[in-house]
């Protein structure tokens, strides 16, 4: 309690409390680092200069949250399905990190009212989801390991995420590139192929590629081919940037 009213009486006294204000609700602590933080929100198109002329922006921060975000939502995962394949488990955690995802997230937890960018955000709404991981990466260099899974865990999983609804709602990659294909006249082949047994469980493993246009766009590794399959078509979609939107 005497450390949380002195938490606010720093807050009171610095420049932008509003702003400040905004991640002290948010993240539960004082950042010491503001710096970062303002810097998570500045995209690309919005980049200032630093003394040397090189952009400043959230780019490198958002490469680094996306890959402490992606750990920490595997560690969770880890133990909250003490029982389920590393395929199920990749398959959880490819729902809560992607882009649609995340964007949602961003924009329920008031990101997208901080966003710096001089892009027209209706048609590039992908930059909320990039914010957050690069929220998480500020939070990463400011705080360390510990209370970024901590924040995690408290302020995202818990709070925002119906794990049950991620494990019940399927996203259909395969029916959302056919449906791109036929679209935009391209050709789509599958190639899927049974590739050895899994050296815990003993059970087959399959592979699948998948080419647009005789290009090879994606691969995914699964426990069946439908998984496979399934896996290859969302890392297509990806290059292609096509929206992965949810569908029951």
């Amino acid at each position: 309690m005497i450390k949380s009213i002195i938490q606010s009486i720093k807050l009171h006294f610095l420049p932008k409390r509003e702003f400040y204000g905004l991640y002290f609700d948010l993240l539960g602590f004082t950042p010491n680092r503001i710096d970062l933080y303002e810097l998570a929100l500045v995209h690309k198109s919005a980049s200032v200069p630093c003394e040397d002329g090189a952009p400043m922006n959230n780019e490198r921060l958002e490469f680094l949250g996306d890959a402490i975000l992606g750990s920490i939502i595997a560690d969770i995962l880890y133990k909250y399905f003490p029982n389920k394949s590393e395929g199920f488990l990749t398959q959880i955690r490819s729902k809560i990190v992607s882009r649609e995802s995340l964007n949602k997230l961003a924009v329920t937890i008031g990101l997208d009212k901080q966003v710096m960018s001089n892009v027209n955000l209706n048609n590039n709404k992908h930059i909320y989801g990039d914010a957050f991981e690069a929220l998480i990466g500020a939070i990463f260099l400011d705080q360390g390991y510990s209370v970024t899974k901590t924040f995690i865990e408290d302020k995202i999983f818990r709070t925002h995420i119906n794990i049950e609804e991620v494990v019940t709602v399927e996203t259909n990659f395969k029916s959302k590139l056919i449906e791109w294909s036929q679209k935009n006249k391209k050709e789509v082949v599958f190639d899927t192929r049974e590739n050895g047994l899994d050296k815990v469980m003993k059970l087959p493993v399959f592979v699948s590629e998948v080419e647009v246009e005789k290009n090879l766009l994606g691969k995914g590794i699964g426990a069946s081919k439908k998984e496979a399959q399934q896996m290859a078509a969302k890392e297509a979609l990806l290059r292609l940037e096509e929206p992965l939107v949810a569908t029951a």
